[in-house]
């Protein structure tokens, strides 16, 4: 089964983006009027396509999906046609399922060791930036670059440990109004791992349930036993 790691490759990728949406400025004039125009945005959900390149693979791979992301520290995102992986993230519990195998993994975002998976996991913790010194703490903006009325900014974590996980994010956001059109994740391995979003929502309704850490009826818990599920919150 694909590892926890890789499945949170596309979470991280997708959330820390998503995670910075709500400061205000970080001191570039493109940075400040994406973030200023997220200041607004309670729920956001889309339809993505994601490229992964693997530097053993001659070709990408390729799988459709779906996000929904709700502040402050709620998402959902599902991958593959039938759907073959889905992550759920609400505070601090983490649930990531495989439907095909019927197995489930847990885990409690305040348990996890320290080391470059908790670095990149930090991206995503509960109480997402607010304020432009919070956005500048966690990343360093290492450029940026228009191209069909495309916006590239070009980040790099600061912290040392998530760097030696994440060599880079790329954010591609519509130079008018600033939607998220793309994240691409470089991996220190050589992967590269890419999602384009089409048909986004913004501040649509999105049922609670969406949300649901607890394992689901029929599944294992790899690793663990079903009590030691997190628990919803």
């Amino acid at each position: 089964m694909v590892s926890l790691r890789s499945r949170l490759a596309a979470v991280v990728s997708a959330f820390a983006v998503l995670a910075s949406a709500s400061t205000r400025a970080a001191g570039n004039p493109v940075v400040d009027a994406w973030l200023g125009g997220q200041t607004n945005v309670s729920t956001w959900s889309a339809d993505f396509v994601q490229t992964r390149r693997l530097p053993a693979l001659a070709r990408p791979l390729t799988a459709p999906g779906h996000v929904w992301f709700a502040t402050p520290d709620r998402f959902r995102w599902e991958l593959g046609e039938p759907v073959q992986s889905v992550a759920v993230r609400r505070g601090d519990a983490l649930l990531v399922l495989s439907p095909r195998l019927k197995r489930a993994e847990t885990l409690d975002l305040r348990a996890v060791a320290r080391g470059p998976m908790r670095d990149a996991m930090a991206l995503l913790d509960t109480g997402f930036p607010r304020d432009a010194a919070e956005f500048s703490r966690r990343f360093e903006v290492r450029s940026i670059g228009t191209t069909n009325a495309c916006h590239e900014l070009n980040l790099l974590p600061r912290d040392a440990g998530a760097r030696r996980l994440l060599a880079g994010l790329t954010v591609t956001v519509a130079t008018n109004g600033f939607a998220l059109v793309a994240t691409e994740l470089r991996f220190a391995d050589g992967t590269v791992l890419r999602n384009d979003f089409t048909n986004a929502a913004v501040n649509a309704a999105i049922a609670p349930g969406r949300f649901d850490t607890a394992v689901p009826e029929g599944y294992s818990v790899a690793g663990a036993t079903r009590t030691s599920a997190i628990p919803r919150r």
